[in-house]
């Protein structure tokens, strides 16, 4: 399903009424609409309806940098992030500097954000180092999320934005767009999202493949903790993966304010481990989904409702 397909759908779904346990309405914060977040918010939202009978709703924002401090205030329940932010936003440092978000907390791992940069099929592009004087999206004003990954992936040339040709875009979408219509040179986006398929659709590209030598993957690291190099191959969720490519990976989470109902909590979780396929058809990109993995250690509290469930699962002590 295509993720503009799951606008409607999502918002719909957290929408709808819910079991008098759970009568308030929630909010899920996610990036824009044709991300892979806000299609993670959409799947997540799917399972909220048809298994718990949540009323909900999905709220596009500009990215985790935006919801993280809604959901630190209450603002918001739940928002989709990832792990690299999140841990950011805990610790108050990078582009939340000086502001520490102590009341988010992580409910579960739901899988892997994969970032991959794009260039035209007939460019000269064909390594990072490449990228030298090129035009690229640039600002990212409502996503900074976005440049600090275009920062790290630039350092493992030892390139900043200095090196190239800013073209001010607010988020990733844009940048995106931005690509399709010609404004910019190459572009980096998350490889499993319908935008990216929608690209694909419109210009065409290639995928530029990553060095994974120790020396270049500790420079990308310095900017963007916990991140890897993932080496990946053709795939129905990866438009415009023809052979083995090196892209950027790092864990994608649920989060929720410390104060959400850890009944709440326990049920979403539990829900989302026992329904993958119910995720996976409202979303591709959740096919990497692992329900014995939803628990990992990145440095933030978890929630006590969810590490009930992986406690009673293993996978937590």
């Amino acid at each position: 399903m295509k993720v503009t397909a799951l606008a409607a759908a999502g918002a719909a779904a957290f929408a709808l009424a819910a079991a008098p346990a759970f009568a308030q309405t929630y909010s899920i914060g996610t990036n824009p609409q044709g991300s892979s977040a806000y299609a993670t918010g959409a799947a997540v939202a799917k399972v909220a309806k048809d298994v718990l009978d949540l009323r909900a709703r999905v709220v596009p924002q500009g990215g985790p940098v935006v919801t993280l401090p809604l959901v630190d205030k209450g603002r918001l329940n739940f928002s989709i992030a990832v792990s690299v932010v999140a841990a950011f936003a805990n610790q108050g440092k990078a582009m939340f500097k000086g502001k520490p978000q102590p009341n988010v907390r992580v409910v579960a791992v739901l899988r892997t954000l994969r970032l991959g940069i794009f260039a035209p099929k007939d460019s000269k592009i064909n390594s990072v180092a490449d990228l030298k004087g090129v035009r690229l999206s640039s600002g990212f004003a409502k996503q900074r999320i976005q440049g600090l990954f275009w920062r790290a992936l630039l350092n493992m040339a030892d390139l900043t934005f200095k090196d190239v040709k800013g073209v001010p875009a607010p988020n990733g979408v844009r940048g995106v767009d931005d690509y399709m219509g010609g404004k910019v040179d190459a572009g980096m986006f998350s490889i499993t999202s319908g935008k990216m398929r929608q690209a694909y659709a419109s210009r065409g590209f290639k995928y530029v493949s990553l060095p994974d030598d120790p020396a270049s993957v500790k420079k990308m690291q310095a900017i963007a903790p916990g991140s890897v190099v993932e080496k990946i191959g053709p795939s129905p969720a990866y438009a415009g993966v023809t052979g083995p490519t090196n892209i950027m990976a790092a864990p994608f989470i649920v989060t929720a304010n410390a104060k959400v109902p850890d009944d709440l909590v326990y049920k979403l979780v539990k829900a989302m481990a026992a329904n993958k396929k119910m995720m996976v058809a409202a979303f591709k990109g959740m096919a990497g989904f692992n329900p014995k993995k939803m628990y990992v250690d990145i440095g933030v509290p978890y929630h006590p409702g969810a590490m009930k469930y992986y406690r009673e699962t293993g996978q937590a002590k």
